[in-house]
């Protein structure tokens, strides 16, 4: 339901984030910056919001850190980050969560884009991306998302979720 809902939205981001990491390190600079102005933001929200009563594996999904030392690899300042409204909505937190824990699934393409590119700075600072390979993270995240009752009551508060992530990274610029 949600991919389908949302699947203009993923296209747009998905342009928007994907790059040529392997050849052009400012590309894979711009778009960390633009992540870091979002991902920190949204997972303090989430956890305002109550995320770790949906997700008790919470603290392992969290990647703002290995986002930040993604950028001091590379020598960049945090960004401005972006202004996040917290709710604790049981479907509009799985909405937001299905964004972020589902650009996991996409990070898999691009962190092997980024470990192909000539300068090692950029293939060492491949934290964020590469957070969680080793785990199954999306497929426990699906079962907490499925077997929420908030979510199978309100699938239009869910979606309003997902949107308002999708939102805040399409609203960021990805390349310098």
């Amino acid at each position: 339901m949600l991919r389908a809902a949302t699947a203009d939205l993923h296209a747009e981001v998905d342009a928007r984030f994907s790059g040529p990491f392997d050849a052009d390190e400012n590309a894979y600079s711009a778009f960390l910056t633009a992540l870091a102005r979002v991902v920190g933001p949204l997972e303090r929200a989430l956890e305002q919001g109550g995320v770790a009563r949906l997700v008790p594996d919470w603290p392992l999904r969290r990647r703002a850190d290995a986002l930040d030392r993604d950028l001091a690899l590379l020598g960049i300042s945090m960004p401005t980050a972006s202004t996040i409204d917290v709710t604790r909505d049981e479907a509009r937190l799985f909405g937001r969560l299905y964004v972020l824990e589902g650009s996991r699934l996409g990070g898999r393409l691009l962190v092997k884009r980024a470990r192909e590119n000539a300068d090692p700075r950029v293939r060492a600072a491949t934290n964020y991306l590469g957070h969680g390979e080793a785990a199954d993270l999306w497929r426990g995240f699906l079962q907490r998302l499925e077997g929420s009752e908030a979510v199978a009551a309100s699938p239009a508060r869910t979606m309003l979720g997902a949107r308002e992530a999708f939102a805040l990274f399409g609203a960021e610029p990805a390349h310098g």
